[in-house]
């Protein structure tokens, strides 16, 4: 059988609730083995033989860049001796934790993150499901090299493309455009894809490499938001700003006038706040403003790979090329 390591990190799927109608007040108690009990370990015959860890137990909104370094290292020790990681996890910043994993783990096992919307305790729990089937998930031959993946709901996104779009129910996490990676039903996995983005193996990012990474913040503009945010920012010393804009990542008249001041200064990042697509040299000219194009990335997941390639101490030319590539 294969041997599929389990990493716990907090979240509603360790959380219990004395009102077992509530989806929303509960308190994370449970430890992995705990975790692991609400679905039994009987259930795993001829799946795979499961160890579990502690290793951090957080809600995930209080997750530090220093937490997802530790988690990451000690993601790619435990892949050197099992087939698969599953790492139970807080689903408000899932994707988050997913993607940055996605970029500087280096192994193409599987490594699969899950979570579950509603409380072990609470009526129709999605928490063992969502846990056997992250398991089985990480013990597929399938799904070797397909990068860091997100396991809800029977579905498998791609770390990059997943997005948590529902705050309470079990379908919370889709992969906006692209459609999930894969399936599983009845301990079956059908794979569809795998993302032609770089990832894991063919990332040039190694979490082994670094123990902090450059502070990059993100703003999000809405109509007559302050323009006083960059300077805030350039005041902080703050090494790289990802712009959520409007539409295709557009400007305010103030907020341009803010990007063109920083030029050279603090490297900015167009996305959107909206799902899809922000064209380089579309609406906005990043050429002459110094911006790089976020692509389809969120704003919180460019800001993951902006730190990562400002580590790396890339020129303007390489993080754009960075950007296009993962």
């Amino acid at each position: 059988m294969k041997k599929i390591h389990i990493l716990a990190v907090g979240g509603t799927i360790a959380s219990v609730s004395s009102d077992p109608l509530s989806c929303t007040n509960y308190k994370t108690v449970l430890n992995g083995e705990e975790v692991l009990a609400t679905l039994g370990r009987e259930k795993l015959s001829g799946i795979a033989d499961v160890t579990v860890e502690d290793i951090i137990r957080l809600d995930s909104a209080s997750l530090t860049v220093g937490n997802w370094l530790t988690l990451a290292k000690r993601v790619s020790e435990v892949l050197e001796s099992c087939d698969g990681v599953v790492i139970t996890h807080g689903t408000d910043t899932m994707e988050e934790t997913a993607y940055f994993l996605n970029l500087c783990v280096k192994s193409a096992k599987p490594v699969v993150l899950t979570g579950s919307m509603r409380p072990a305790s609470a009526i129709s729990s999605d928490a063992a499901l969502n846990l056997y089937n992250a398991i089985v998930a990480a013990a597929s031959d399938k799904l070797h090299n397909c990068g860091v993946m997100i396991a809800m709901n029977g579905v498998i996104s791609a770390a990059r493309d997943a997005r948590k779009i529902h705050p309470t129910r079990p379908d919370a996490f889709t992969p906006v455009e692209m459609g999930c990676i894969a399936t599983v039903t009845d301990s079956v996995v059908e794979l569809f894809y795998r993302s032609a983005k770089r990832h894991t193996i063919g990332s040039e990012f190694d979490c082994r490499n670094y123990e902090t990474l450059p502070e990059v913040r993100v703003l999000y503009a809405y109509a007559d938001a302050p323009a006083d945010w960059f300077d805030q920012c350039a005041a902080k010393n703050v090494s790289g700003i990802v712009i959520a804009g409007v539409g295709n990542g557009n400007l305010s008249s103030a907020w341009k006038r803010k990007v063109e001041e920083l030029k050279g200064r603090i490297t900015i990042v167009r996305c959107t706040r909206t799902n899809g697509f922000v064209n380089f040299n579309g609406s906005q000219d990043d050429d002459a403003l110094g911006t790089v194009c976020g692509g389809n990335l969120s704003g919180q997941k460019a800001r993951i790979l902006l730190m990562f390639a400002l580590a790396a101490k890339l020129p303007l030319a390489e993080i754009r090329r960075v950007f296009e590539q993962y």
